[in-house]
Order: C-alpha cells, then sequence, then structure tokens
C-alpha cells in the first residue's frame, strides 16, 4: 500500500512534466501570435494579408472576431439581443473548397484570387446550408460582410451576418449542414449567446438535426465562469506546479534539528490552510485588481515572471528551514504575479454581456475550487508518505529539483 502511494504522489509531481515540452505554445495564457483577418466595410471582402482588395487599406493591427473553440473546424455564433440577431460563422475555407471547388489551378491551395469574383457562390453555398428560426419563423439571414484570413496558417472565412425578428427572440432553432463529405468525424462549434441572459453551447455534427434552444434555459454566465476558473487552474500547469511545490514541505515542521514530519494530520491541514489562503488572497487581488483595469502588466512580463515563481519556491524547498507554514511568504509573494495570469484569461473570455462583478466573482471562486480539489488528493498522499524515506528524497528534494528544471525550460522558452 506504502509503495502505491508513493507512486501516486510521485505521479501528482511529475504529471507536469510533459508540460515543460510544450507549455509556451499551449498554455492558456501563453499569447499566441496568429494572423488575423481585417474587417471590411458591409459588402466587401478581404485577404489576410492586411490589404484590402476593394479600395480600403489598413493599419495591420485590427483584429476580426475571435471564434470559439479550436480552429481545426468550423464555428458558428449567435448573438439573440432583443429582437436582433447576429451571426459570426468562422468557416474553414478547406470546406467550402469540398462543396465549391475554389482550388481553380489544382496546387492544393486556395488562394486569395481563386475566391475573390465567386462571393455569390459563396454566400449562396454558406446559406444553403444553415437555416435558423427564430420564435418558429424562418429568420432571413443576410450578409453584412465576409471576411478572408488565416490563424495559425489555417485559411478562413469569417461571414457577419445579420436578422431582425418582429418581437423579442425568445426561442431559437438551428439546422447546421456545412461538412466536408464523407468525413464521419466533421463537426462544427455552436455558441447561442442571449443578451443579459446566458449561453448555450454545443457541438454540431451530420447527425445533430435540428437543435432546439429556449432563452430561459440558457446557461447562466456565473456557472460558466465558474467552470472556466476551474477549468483553467486545472490546465494551467504553471499554476499547478506552483501549488504543488508549495503543497510539499507543508508536512514537515522546522525544528533545531531541521526538518522533521508533523505528527498529526490536524498540524498539517492548519500548515496547509495557510499557505493555501496567502496564495488565495494573494492572487484574488491581483486577478481583481487587473479585471477591473486599476493596474496592468504586459503578457511578456507576466508569463516569464510566474515560469520564475516556480523556479524560485521549488529551490526553496531544498533549504531545511522551510518547513509548514514558512512558505506563506512565498506563496503570498509569487500569488500576486499569478493573479495577473489569471486576468489575462478572464480578459480574454467572452462575459456575454454578464456584469464584470459577478464573471470576476465566478471566475476567481472557480479558480478556488480547482485549487482545492488538487489539495484534497494531494495532502492526504502527502501526509501518508511523510516519514518515508521516498517522500523526502524522492518528493520533496527530487521533485522540487524537476520542478525547477521545468520552470527554467518555461522560462526560457517564453523569453526567447
Amino acid at each position: 500500500m506504502t509503495r502505491r502511494l508513493v507512486e501516486l504522489a510521485a505521479l501528482l509531481l511529475a504529471a507536469t512534466s510533459p508540460a515543460c515540452l510544450h507549455a509556451h505554445g499551449a498554455h492558456d495564457h501563453a499569447h499566441a501570435h496568429e494572423t488575423h483577418a481585417h474587417p471590411a466595410a458591409a459588402g466587401t471582402t478581404h485577404s489576410h494579408d492586411g490589404h484590402s482588395h476593394d479600395g480600403h487599406s489598413h493599419d495591420g493591427h485590427s483584429h476580426a472576431v475571435h471564434p470559439h473553440g479550436t480552429h481545426s473546424h468550423s464555428s458558428l455564433q449567435l448573438v439573440a439581443d432583443g429582437s436582433a440577431l447576429r451571426a459570426d460563422w468562422h468557416v474553414l475555407v478547406s470546406e467550402l473548397d469540398a462543396g465549391l471547388r475554389l482550388d481553380a489551378d489544382g496546387d492544393g491551395e486556395v488562394e486569395w484570387e481563386e475566391m475573390r469574383g465567386r462571393r455569390a457562390e459563396i454566400e449562396a453555398h454558406l446559406l444553403g446550408n444553415v437555416a435558423v428560426r427564430a420564435n418558429g419563423a424562418a429568420a432571413s439571414l443576410r450578409f453584412v460582410e465576409l471576411v478572408y484570413g488565416a490563424r495559425q496558417g489555417t485559411p478562413f472565412l469569417l461571414a457577419r451576418l445579420a436578422a431582425t425578428a418582429p418581437q423579442a427572440i425568445r426561442t431559437l432553432e438551428l439546422r447546421y449542414a456545412l461538412f466536408p463529405p464523407g468525413d464521419a468525424g466533421a463537426h462544427a462549434d455552436l455558441r447561442i449567446v442571449w443578451a443579459g441572459a446566458g449561453t448555450h453551447e454545443a457541438t454540431v455534427t451530420p447527425r445533430s438535426g435540428t437543435l432546439a434552444f429556449a432563452r430561459d434555459a440558457a446557461q447562466g454566465s456565473f456557472a460558466r465562469f465558474l467552470r472556466e476558473g476551474v477549468r483553467h487552474i486545472w490546465t494551467g500547469f504553471d499554476h499547478v506546479l506552483f501549488l504543488l511545490v508549495l503543497l510539499v514541505p507543508t508536512v514537515f515542521r522546522r525544528t533545531a534539528a531541521g526538518r522533521e514530519p508533523v505528527d498529526g494530520l490536524r498540524e498539517a491541514v492548519v500548515r496547509t490552510a495557510v499557505v493555501v489562503t496567502a496564495f488565495t488572497a494573494a492572487h484574488s487581488l491581483t486577478l481583481a485588481a487587473a479585471a477591473l483595469g486599476w493596474v496592468s502588466l504586459p503578457g511578456r512580463i507576466v508569463e516569464p515572471a510566474i515560469a520564475a515563481s516556480v523556479f524560485v519556491a521549488a529551490l526553496l524547498n531544498l533549504l531545511p528551514q522551510v518547513a509548514g507554514s514558512r512558505g506563506a511568504w512565498v506563496a503570498f509573494a509569487f500569488g500576486l504575479l499569478h493573479g495577473f495570469g489569471f486576468a489575462d484569461v478572464l480578459g480574454e473570455l467572452d462575459r456575454a454581456g454578464a456584469p464584470l462583478w459577478s464573471s470576476l466573482l465566478a471566475f476567481n471562486l472557480g479558480v478556488e475550487l480547482g485549487q482545492l480539489a488538487i489539495v484534497a488528493v494531494f495532502l492526504p498522499i502527502a501526509y501518508a508518505l511523510r516519514r518515508t524515506r521516498v517522500y523526502r528524497a524522492g518528493v520533496l528534494y527530487g521533485g522540487s529539483t524537476a520542478a525547477a528544471a521545468c520552470a527554467a525550460a518555461w522560462f526560457w522558452a517564453r523569453v526567447s
């Protein structure tokens, strides 16, 4: 049994190690460098190179709508605001090509010149593959603009559409059929935003048929931001590793001879609570301050600093005087940096008309719940193994050294 617990404890520290290889590019609040299309005036179509082909010029800094979900498939967002309906449809050019044969020269790539003269066909094809009913009546979608561009090297077309219903929209029905023929795994992300009420999110497949949504059944923004907070702390490898590094020495107390295991679980819980509370108070403070616009730090500073915080905290674990709740000052000082990281993620989320204070509260609460779940799993294991040589040598010293190496790799990736 002890051996099993040892393996599990080591796994908890090592679980974040694969992230050392790709955290710089995949981390939730690392800022990806993407090429965005440029919004055009109604009735024009633009390429992703920053130059209009209809007489408009751009400075190269405006951005298209950020589509929901990943960029390996299409996505559609519908926003119902009173009687007005808006749609932002992010369509992969490859999916358009499958139905329209846009690749005229057959070189395997669809270029802007091959698309610019086929706007009418593209619009007709799009409208033929989506049907929306508002309050039971067909919604007459009209094109506001088309934007052509690329994200992460993948060509896409962003179609903005609009419609107006006779009365405030309470229900929506959608049929979506824009899928590559013969692709059994084809799917698209769908998001329905009810202004001031909440959202629906779904994955549409060729077998989905007609989907129905009601404003009264929308998921409140509070629940969505709560979930996002939990998801972020669980997938933010640097935050998780920092928390684990803080937790490792909480099952020890400082004595004249150095570090000794605590005698009872209550003592370990109290010491852990002090450290976790310090971390929570610190990152909640800067998260709120940044979200409210009181203070701001650029990501190019925050991201390397967070990696450095993990590195320093891990090295401190190698010192015998760091035991129990003595890591609280480290948790608070560096927790201030982690709060700015959380704020970056919160700022990128679509609040869908929800008040800032409720989004901030829900997101922070989600972070704390996710954090407590990690503590609830790790602490009993650490307490059970605290007297073993494997925990002291393998987890405390070996694990902290590995964490420092991982953090150093993150730091180098984020500054290079």
